[in-house]
Formats: C-alpha cells, structure tokens, sequence
C-alpha cells in the first residue's frame, strides 16, 4: 500500500492546474515543513527497502498458460528503463513457462496499434503496455480485450474513462514519489532557497500529474523557492535542448534544473551548457538507471536522481498479467522506489549484474518467493 502522505499528495496533483511552459513561480503562504526538517525525509528515502512487498496469495492453474505469449509494449525502446523491465519481466514469465515478445512502441500511436494488432492476431495470453495512455491506443486496445486479449497498463495513473475491469489493470509505479523525492532533496539542499527549472513532460496526463506533484511538494515546503516550469515533449525531442537553454536563461540565480525522466536527460544536459550556466547548476532526474548513476557518481551534471525498482517491476508486472489471463484477482503491487544522491551512491554497486538483481532497492530472493507463489519453484 502506498503510504498515506504519497496518496494525499497524489489526490493533490490531480487538482493542481499545470503550469504553462516558461511560467515562472514564487510560492507563498505557510510552508508545511521547514526545510531543514526535510533532511529526515531525504534520509529515509535513500535507504534500500528492508524487504520487497512480494504478496502472499498464490495463482491458480498457471499450468494452463504454459507455451503461451505475453506482448510486452514500452512506449519506447530508446528509454534504457524499459530494457531493465523487460529482461526481469521476460525472466519471470519464463519460470511459469510463459514466452515473452518485445514490441517498441515508438513514441507513436501508429506503432503501438500495430504491436498491441500484432499481439491480437498472434492470439496472446496478455497485453502489457508500459508509460502508454490508454488514450494513445484506444481503440486497439479496445478491440484485444472484445478478441479476449487482457490487457495490464504499467506506469500510468488509471484512466476514468477506462477504468479496470476483468481485461484491463494497471499497475501505476513510482512516477509521483520519484518527482516527489527529487523535489524534497532540492528544497533540502538549497536551505529553503532554491530557484529551479525543471522539464516536465506532457507526452500524457500521468507524465503532467508527476511533474505536477514536484511542483506541489516546493509550493508546500517552500515559499522562498522559485520554479520555472519548462515544457517539453517527445515529439519535439530535438527542441528540448534550446528550449531548456531559453528556460535557465529566464531564470535569474538558477541553482537546479531537473528533467523529468533519464529519457529527456541528455539534451537537458545540452540545454544547460549552451546557458553557459553549467557550472553552477545542480541536475536531477527520475527513472534512473545505470549509466545515469555512474553520472552521479562522477559529478557529472547529476547531484540528484530516483530510480524504481525496476527488476521487481518485471516479476509484479508477470504476476499481474497472469493473473488477469485467468481471471483472478489483480492485487495491487507497490514498485519500492529510492533516492540516490552524492551521500549514497558510493556504497551503491554500479554494475550490470546489480542493477538486474534488484539490490540497489533491497535484499536478493523475491524472486524466488515469487517461484513459490507461482508454484514453479
């Protein structure tokens, strides 16, 4: 379960207007929280989890969908997020005796029809799609689940207009408390001071919801703190440079600039050193993973980065999708997130085989529970 503090955050978010691109603002009123006080928070979120949330309530007859296919479909295939995904989810369903097929969405509605069409006609056991609106794909989705194809949509917050049922889940990640946490590690560090630009994402509603829960977080605890929201989007990928260049420029005794995601890092990073304000500014980011992390680790831009537990994601996502296939109940899997910064990342082992096992986030073995509870250990 999420904790009370992230949902009230959340229910805020979705009321929360958005702010246009280049829109600069000073929060006022009572701070919630000092910044100072902050530090505790900070420090509670850059530790491991104690344990993994694997949950206890076995799947029945998962025999029956042995030899079958599950179409796993991320948004993109250039976000290095969604490889990690897809090599645990691909490991999990193997263990069932389940086949996993990888279609790149593109960043295009076109494409991803065509993989959730091809999924369709190929007969699949699921649908998983991962940071795509349902919104985006509608009608082919709609269509799969008529064909009795499931469908589980990871990453996003779920759809009013699409709510679960007995072919449709989601499973919503960590968007909001990785801004959320990114946001918190500012305001700390700047001492209640901070002046940011961050480039927050409109490819959907949940990419706004979770920049917007960032912006929340420094309205709250911060009244001395100024952010200048900067726009962005994949189909103006090639933009997002000189347009994070215009946004620092705008913002005189910028100290942070934070892209939403590691996918729209890179030109974020361009943008800053085309400001010639490089060398004063701190950079943050969410989705991490481990080229990101050793930028961290380097001093390199980075001061600041959250990441979710992407291994484990691939084993929920499994038992989430099975789960729908058979008609049994989708339980609800919490995806454990933590923050890296320069305190913890040098006791944080960067390595493949870290980063694929799971143990930036907590101790080894949920797999193994998950094999039990799966019947297949």
């Amino acid at each position: 379960m999420r904790t009370p503090h992230l949902i009230t955050a959340l229910a805020a978010t979705l009321a929360l207007a958005a702010c246009g691109s280049g829109s600069t603002t000073s929060p006022s009123g009572a701070a919630t929280a000092a910044a100072p006080a902050l530090a505790g928070e900070v420090a509670k979120m850059s530790q491991p989890q104690d344990a993994f949330p694997v949950p206890s309530e076995p799947i029945s007859d998962i025999t029956s969908l042995r030899g079958r296919t599950v179409y796993y479909i991320p948004i993109t295939q250039q976000a290095p997020s969604f490889t990690v995904t897809a090599t645990a989810l691909t490991e999990a369903l193997d263990a069932a005796g389940v086949k996993t097929q990888i279609c790149d969405g593109g960043s295009n509605p076109s494409s991803i029809a065509a993989c959730v069409n091809q999924a369709v006609g190929a007969r699949a056991a699921g649908i998983i799609t991962d940071a795509i609106p349902y919104a985006m794909a509608a009608n082919s989705l709609d269509a799969a689940q008529k064909a009795g194809v499931p469908v589980l949509i990871a990453d996003q917050i779920p759809d009013d207009d699409h709510p679960a049922g007995d072919t449709l889940a989601y499973q919503e990640g960590a968007g909001t408390e990785m801004l959320s946490a990114v946001a918190t590690w500012i305001v700390a560090d700047s001492g209640g001071t901070a002046k940011i630009v961050l480039n927050a994402a409109t490819d959907s509603p949940s990419a706004r919801a979770y920049a917007q829960a960032a912006e929340k977080v420094v309205a709250d605890s911060c009244p001395d703190c100024t952010l200048t929201v900067n726009e962005i989007s994949s189909a103006n990928f090639s933009l997002i440079g000189s347009q994070t260049s215009s946004a620092v420029l705008k913002t005189p005794g910028v100290g942070y600039v934070v892209s939403e995601f590691d996918q729209y890092l890179q030109p974020t990073i361009t943008g800053v050193q085309q400001s010639g304000r490089a060398a004063s500014v701190k950079g943050g980011s969410s989705a991490a993973t481990l080229a990101s992390l050793k930028m961290l680790k380097d001093k390199n831009f980075l001061h600041v980065e959250a990441a979710q537990a992407l291994p484990f994601q691939g084993w929920t996502l499994a038992d989430a999708v099975m789960r729908l296939a058979l008609g049994q109940e989708v339980l609800e899997h919490e995806v454990p997130f933590r923050l890296f910064t320069g305190d913890n990342i040098g006791d944080v082992q960067l390595t493949e085989e870290a980063q694929a096992s799971g143990e930036w986030f907590g101790p080894s073995g949920f797999q193994d529970q998950f094999r039990e509870l799966w019947g297949v250990a």
